[in-house]
């Protein structure tokens, strides 16, 4: 399960997924971005992530998948999440991209707004 949030415009989009996101919320989602880096040329994402308390790292990357795919098109990338191993992941993972990735709690998410648009 995916929800699509509010505040998505333009060349920024925002997702909330959790542990029950399905490989068809990822094709979906995956096309929502195709469809944008197509009319614009380039994103900016928000995703918040809500649950994945026991979750192998592994597993979240799969289910992040579409970032892999698109990493060359995303510019900005705002990461949202009350769990730590996640927070560790984003740093990691910002390391080995050449995409802006930056976590926030998820009670930051008008900070993430901000920052994923600037």
């Amino acid at each position: 399960m995916f929800e699509q949030l509010r505040g998505s415009a333009g060349n920024v989009l925002g997702f909330k997924i959790n542990e029950n996101t399905t490989d068809e919320d990822i094709h979906d989602i995956s096309g929502i971005i195709s469809e944008t880096i197509g009319s614009t040329g380039k994103v900016r994402l928000l995703i918040e992530i809500e649950g994945f308390r026991h979750m192998e790292p592994e597993a979240l990357l799969e289910k992040l998948r579409f970032v892999r795919d698109h990493a060359g098109e995303i510019e900005r990338m705002a990461v949202l999440s009350n769990r730590v191993w996640i927070k560790s992941w984003v740093k990691i993972g910002g390391l080995l991209t050449r995409t802006e990735v930056e976590h926030f709690d998820r009670s930051e998410m008008e900070a993430a707004w901000q920052w994923v648009r600037t």
